[in-house]
């Protein structure tokens, strides 16, 4: 059973929003309504944004992965907020935030239930898994693995990543400069270990770029 066809059979009101790639929601504890959002397909990343200007990636956010009340136990003055931007063209659930008790406690009975923790287990581990290379280079080797598995499709020997992400979105997402990110990139095209376009992004060797 699909979420719309969940949704739908236990009369749960619903919005579903298309977001194209770059669109965002901002997430703020005064001006935010108590909703959730469930990720149709798509995937975006949600960024902690801080009032001196710091912003950190606290999550990407693919098929099944829900955010929900990340402001609810703050204080009421935050000297932070948070956005949830599309990576590219995403389609997310928003239903109200007193309705997800309800859909988790009768998931908790069902089998469906046990991939959607498994898939907001594997969402909680990406960004750490990425950040906790010291090394810029393989922080974005790590979010390329990351990208193959959720989205790669397997053809003649190689893994196409159906979709361009900008090095401006890659230096956000591995909290690194945006130069030494372009350098990187560059220098794994060159060797031919990946090649990109605005549409995709190939990676011809993944021993290679494993090795890199």
């Amino acid at each position: 059973m699909t979420w719309i066809e969940y949704l739908e059979y236990h009369n749960i009101p619903f919005n579903i929003y298309i977001l194209n790639k770059n669109d965002c929601i901002m997430l703020n504890k005064k001006f935010s309504k108590p909703q959730s959002m469930i990720i149709l397909n798509g995937l975006m990343q949600l960024l902690q944004i801080f009032s001196n200007g710091e912003t950190i990636c606290t999550a990407l956010l693919k098929q099944n992965n829900i955010i929900s009340n990340i402001l609810s136990n703050s204080p009421n003055t935050l000297t932070y907020y948070y956005k949830a931007t599309a990576i590219i063209k995403t389609a997310i659930i928003v239903i109200p935030s007193n309705k997800l008790n309800h859909i988790n406690n009768v998931l908790a009975k069902q089998p469906f239930n046990l991939y959607i923790q498994e898939s907001q287990h594997n969402n909680s581990h990406s960004m750490i898994q990425i950040l906790c290379h010291r090394n810029t280079k393989k922080r974005i080797i790590h979010l390329l693995l990351i990208l193959s598995k959720n989205f790669g499709i397997l053809k003649n020997h190689e893994i196409i990543i159906p979709f361009y992400i900008s090095h401006n979105t890659i230096s956000i997402i591995t909290g690194s400069q945006r130069v030494n990110v372009t350098r990187i990139m560059n220098c794994l095209k060159n060797k031919t270990i990946i090649s990109y376009n605005k549409k995709n992004l190939i990676i011809h060797s993944l021993l290679q770029l494993i090795q890199s």
